[in-house]
């Protein structure tokens, strides 16, 4: 692999990764998020880009730094179809992979720590 070749591939990671402080909609360039809520920030909301833009791609999200009270919220753009609510992060180290099929939002895995707890998405009664 070329010189030039390890540059661009730093560059394209580079431009997919985000470290929100505050409330954000995220694009679909934002892959790799990783967000930190404290006692300046408080809790913070990320807002998914929408779900048909982002079809295909695959957005990890890990806290850097939640707690109970300064949480990270995940949600939709209101675009997604049978989106059971919102996923809210509250441990540094929660995490969660999210998949969109360009109808829905997808929620692939999530890890909690042990002193952490999330609300993944569920299913929806019928």
């Amino acid at each position: 692999m070329s010189h030039d070749r390890k540059q661009y591939e730093a560059h394209e990671v580079d431009d997919k990764v985000t470290f929100p402080t505050a409330a954000v909609q995220l694009s679909v360039r934002d892959q790799c998020v990783r967000p930190s809520a404290d006692g300046d920030s408080g809790a913070i909301i990320l807002t998914l880009p929408p779900v048909a833009e982002a079809r295909g791609l695959f957005f990890s999200i890990i806290c850097r730094n939640a707690d109970a009270v300064n949480t990270i919220t995940i949600t939709d753009d209101d675009d997604s179809e049978c989106w059971a609510g919102d996923i809210t992060l509250n441990g540094k180290c929660d995490r969660v992979l999210l998949y969109s099929d360009g109808m829905s939002w997808l929620a692939a895995t999530s890890i909690l720590t042990f002193t952490g707890t999330s609300t993944p998405p569920t299913t929806a009664a019928a």
